[in-house]
């Protein structure tokens, strides 16, 4: 069965502020940062975490708790 919820990478920029009269501007700092959404909807779950692994064991708890459960046999 696929997975319903997966981890996907965001980009953040973080642009950093200069002083009045200084001339050079360091470069902004590429960055990234993970999402977890949902395939069914296109939405999006949380508010995002900085590190991968955080996000995919959150959306590995996220499918475990969404699979359909397996019906009990009844007892002989």
């Amino acid at each position: 069965m696929e997975d319903v919820f997966v981890v996907q990478r965001c980009n953040k920029i973080i642009i950093h502020g200069r002083r009045a009269g200084d001339s050079q501007q360091p470069p902004a700092q590429a960055q990234s940062w993970f999402r977890i959404r949902d395939t069914r909807t296109g939405g999006f779950i949380g508010d995002g975490y900085d590190k991968e692994h955080d996000a995919q064991n959150e959306c590995s708890r996220l499918n475990a708790v969404s699979a359909p459960s397996v019906p009990r046999q009844p007892c002989a």
